[in-house]
Order: structure tokens, then C-alpha cells, then sequence
């Protein structure tokens, strides 16, 4: 799977069904050719006023992803 497929599905945590946002990034382990974690930059009102700083992201272990389906990525994190 590419970079760019899961840059357009929705993050969603099961626990509470809220969607957390997009997929901006991952970390990737070299030596094992797999993908460790993604990094989720979170979905608030406030990103608009984030000009000069990193918007806010989360980093959300492979072990947490429940399901990749066609347009959502589920994912197990107690908040």
C-alpha cells in the first residue's frame, strides 16, 4: 500500500467513534521493511491559526490499527 492511499482515509478511534484526522506520515522500520507507526495530525477548529508552529499530531503504533478498510483507518487508543 502507498503513502498516498492512506493519506486520504479518515483516522477513527473505535473506543469513542470519533474521527482523529488524517495520515501525514509514517515511521518506518529499515532493516525489518515495515511500518511502525503512523503519524496522525489531529483534526481540530484551531489548525487555521497554526502558521508558525507543527500543527498537533499523534503518533499511533501499528499494534493500536484495528482495521485499514477502503476509506477509514480504525484504530484502539484509550484516551
Amino acid at each position: 500500500m502507498r503513502l498516498v492511499t492512506l493519506q486520504s482515509k479518515d483516522v477513527v478511534n473505535i473506543v469513542n467513534g470519533r474521527k482523529i484526522g488524517y495520515v501525514i506520515d509514517v515511521e518506518v522500520d529499515l532493516c525489518n521493511y515495515k511500518i511502525d507507526a503512523l503519524v496522525v495530525e489531529k483534526d481540530t477548529l484551531f489548525k487555521i491559526f497554526c502558521f508558525f508552529k507543527e500543527p498537533p499530531t499523534w503518533v499511533i503504533p501499528m499494534r493500536c490499527v484495528m482495521n485499514i478498510g477502503s476509506d477509514v483507518i480504525l484504530v484502539q487508543i484509550d484516551e
